[in-house]
């Protein structure tokens, strides 16, 4: 297993597994672009885990500056482990790495959300000493 950065030769992979952890039948149009423009952008970090050469994990980590601490937050977004690998240390390890990257950009946080319903994700991130914090307000627009 190895994780590393992605690559634009992975974006097919990624999005594929996208769509089991946004819960999208269907990809947006320009989700390619998009996430070509990730993969480009220093204020972010697309990540990938190989197994023999096949993307099993992905998670995204964006890096917002806050002025008042002169120092930046991680938010990871879409943390996912295909539904065929699950259950065999691949979520944690990934999880590990993200956290350590951010410590190397100097981040004094790591937040993310997770769906409500999503009760055994929350156990797990727990386990990895993650704490709930705060409420999310959200606004579809």
């Amino acid at each position: 297993m190895e994780i590393s950065n992605a690559t634009k030769q992975d974006i097919d992979e990624i999005l594929r597994l996208q769509t089991q952890i946004y819960r999208v039948g269907k990809l947006a149009e320009g989700a390619r672009e998009t996430l070509e423009k990730q993969i480009a952008d220093h204020h972010c970090d697309v990540l990938v885990v190989k197994d023999n050469d096949k993307i099993v994990a992905t998670a995204t980590i964006h890096y917002i500056q806050v002025a008042a601490r002169a120092r930046p937050y991680a938010l990871l977004e879409g943390l996912v482990v295909d539904e065929t690998t699950r259950g065999h240390g691949i979520g944690t390890s990934l999880f590990n790495k993200c956290i350590e990257i951010a410590k190397k950009k100097n981040c004094y946080k790591m937040i993310f959300t997770s769906g409500k319903d999503r009760i055994d994700a929350h156990k797990f991130y727990e386990k990895l000493g993650f704490k709930r914090w705060g409420v999310e307000f959200r606004k579809d627009l």
